[in-house]
C-alpha cells in the first residue's frame, strides 16, 4: 500500500459513510455528511481501504486508495 495514494476524508461518525469498506468509488460520489448535514465527496475514484472513528472530533476518517 503506497501511502502517497492514499486520501483521507473526513465524514459526521452520527451520519456514518455511505460506502462500504472494499467497496469501489468514482470522484464526485457522494461518501458521507459534515455535521451540520452537507455533503461530503470524494475527491478521487478509488476503493475504501479502511474506516476509523476519531474519537476527539466525533468524525469518521475514510481512507480512499486511488486507482492506478
Amino acid at each position: 500500500m503506497d501511502k502517497n495514494h492514499i486520501v483521507t476524508v473526513l465524514v459526521d461518525a452520527t451520519a456514518g459513510p455511505t460506502i462500504t469498506v472494499g467497496q469501489r468509488v468514482r470522484s464526485g460520489e457522494i461518501v458521507g455528511q459534515t455535521p451540520k448535514g452537507e455533503s461530503v465527496t470524494s475527491p478521487i475514484s478509488g476503493k475504501l481501504l479502511a474506516c476509523q472513528f476519531d474519537a476527539d472530533r466525533h468524525l469518521l476518517c475514510l481512507y480512499i486508495e486511488k486507482e492506478s
